[in-house]
């Protein structure tokens, strides 16, 4: 028995090797989602950059329609006024008037005409960098994900070289019920189900043994011991 629970405690330590390799392959799929998720705020910004711009250009063509449209109303009053066919003084001063305020009209709309085309150039240079930022993002998303699919690699085949020891392992187990007892206990011990004991308490709940449980682990009996308070499989620490 005690040959048996030694060799337990060997597919113990594997089963732990073999889940710690699995946590890790796990938690390589999230370097890629965190690089993911960037891309994914920088395609949001970048979007929402492209929408300012498209609303800016907007505002500047309303605004070249605004001041052609003034511009015609003017050049249309400048020939009536030199055209020859007005000779009332009041009526031609009259049109000079609405002539100097479409002219001011004129030129406060080209003010604002390039106030906005200054915003515009503003947003796209702003666009260009996201642009920027968003190819380099997409390259380390390639590098990284080249870079996980490597350690997938290196971890599948260090689990599989791992359950192939387990085999040899378990195949040197010939006691079936106590195989049956650590697979049960494997799952609700944490992967703790076999513990070394080399004092008065059991390294696996902490609680002190009995002293007969102890007398017959150092006595080195052959018999399966389990600790009273968490069933754990003992055996005396060599």
């Amino acid at each position: 028995m005690r040959e048996q629970i030694y060799k337990l405690l060997k597919l113990q330590e594997i089963d732990r090797e073999i889940l710690n390799e699995e946590k890790k392959q796990k938690r390589l799929p999230a370097q890629i989602n965190k690089a993911k998720e960037v891309i994914t705020n920088i395609e949001k910004s970048y979007q929402e950059k492209k929408e300012v711009l498209k609303e800016i250009q907007i505002k500047a063509r309303r605004k070249e329609i605004d001041a052609s449209t003034i511009e015609s109303k003017i050049k249309k009053h400048q020939d009536e006024l030199y055209g020859g066919k007005i000779s009332d003084i009041k009526e031609l001063k009259q049109l000079q008037r609405v002539i100097e305020s479409l002219n001011k009209d004129r030129d406060n709309v080209e003010e604002e005409l390039l106030v906005i085309m200054d915003k515009e150039d503003e947003v796209k240079n702003e666009i260009t960098e996201i642009e920027k930022e968003l190819s380099k993002a997409k390259e380390l998303l390639k590098q990284k994900s080249s870079k996980v699919s490597r350690q997938q690699e290196l971890i599948q085949a260090k689990i599989q070289e791992k359950k192939k020891k387990r085999a040899e392992i378990t195949d040197r187990i010939k006691d079936n019920k106590l195989m049956k007892q650590y697979e049960l206990l494997w799952k609700d011990k944490d992967g703790q189900v076999v513990v070394e004991i080399d004092g008065i308490t059991c390294s696996g709940c902490n609680l002190s043994l009995p002293s007969d449980i102890i007398y017959h682990l150092q006595k080195k009996d052959d018999l399966l011991i389990t600790c009273p308070n968490c069933n754990r499989i003992l055996i005396w620490k060599e």
